[in-house]
């Protein structure tokens, strides 16, 4: 499914250009009637692609475009206008535009057209963002397991893993987790990126009550990988949503730390776009944090034997 905002002063047109686009199922559109309405709610909720007209009032279509670029720099975003003047067209591309395309004629063909556009623009993104991600986590990957080999301290270690995914992964944050099964709770351990409290603001439970139900608490419990690939639309994700929307966490992953055969915490990343974690990129992570749960044995090994509960 693509999220679509849908700008522009003309209600009938919105309400005709949603139905038409959303008949698919391959579209969820909101519409709004003006740049800086569109601006406002994009604070708080993220967008794979935009789609503006051009002459409106307070701010037009280019001013809109130039001001989500500088935010928003890949986005894609199209300007969908009856305004088919040549000049227009030419600063629009220069702005940044992915597309122009000119209203008129059967709305069927016409908002076809805009689909197919729509799917190409975003399409085009998210294989260049794929080879990026890769290339980003091999890169991660290569300096922990560098890590795991020379560093012999657990805490240095972790802060180590969570410097690592935020300079090389480019993750906006990264923080480890332990848990502590008789106090029923996950205690942060180490943290690195733009976290700017957002640590204090949550409580997870290793326990299957609301507190525990998110995606940390639930890694933990469950012994498994879970993802939120956009947590302003995750329901798990209800009572952090704002905080995280706050410092741009778009989407998240918890991976387990399995250590002598059982869950002792978790590793969380967040990324500044929506569905970044897919198969290939969870594969690298999971891999990375078996490096670091074999590190952690190795140094956990050296001052006691690893035993293995039978419960």
């Amino acid at each position: 499914m693509i999220s679509v905002l849908y700008v522009d002063d003309e209600p009938v047109l919105l309400e005709v250009g949603k139905v038409y686009l959303e008949r698919s199922g391959q579209f969820r559109v909101d519409t709004l009637a003006s740049a800086p309405a569109a601006l406002e709610i994009m604070k708080a909720r993220s967008y794979d692609a935009i789609v503006s007209d051009y002459q409106m009032p307070v701010m037009d279509g280019i001013a809109f475009l130039k001001t989500v670029r500088k935010t928003w720099p890949t986005l894609p975003f199209i300007i969908f206008t009856g305004r088919g003047r040549e000049e227009v067209v030419v600063e629009a591309l220069n702005s940044g535009a992915d597309h122009y395309l000119q209203k008129g004629g059967e709305p069927r063909s016409q908002f076809a057209e805009l689909g197919h556009v729509i799917t190409r623009s975003v399409e085009r993104k998210r294989a260049g963002e794929t080879i990026l991600h890769l290339n980003r986590l091999y890169a991660v990957v290569s300096r922990i397991n560098r890590a795991v080999i020379h560093i012999r301290d657990r805490q240095e270690l972790l802060m180590e893993a969570c410097r690592i995914a935020v300079d090389e992964g480019k993750f906006l944050m990264a923080w480890i987790g332990m848990a502590d099964w008789e106090k029923h709770t996950v205690f942060p351990v180490a943290a690195c990126g733009y976290e700017e409290g957002y640590l204090s603001t949550i409580s997870v439970s290793t326990d299957n009550i609301p507190a525990g139900m998110g995606l940390t608490g639930t890694a933990i419990r469950e012994g498994r990988p879970v993802i939120s690939n956009d947590i302003a639309t995750d329901p798990r994700m209800e009572n952090y949503r704002f905080e995280a929307a706050r410092r741009g966490y778009r989407s998240s992953a918890a991976i387990p730390l399995i250590c002598c055969g059982r869950a002792i915490g978790a590793v969380r990343f967040y990324a500044a776009e929506v569905n970044f974690f897919n198969d290939r990129e969870m594969r690298l992570l999971e891999e990375l944090v078996a490096d670091i749960c074999f590190a952690l044995e190795l140094i956990d090994n050296d001052k006691k034997p690893c035993t293995v509960d039978k419960e």
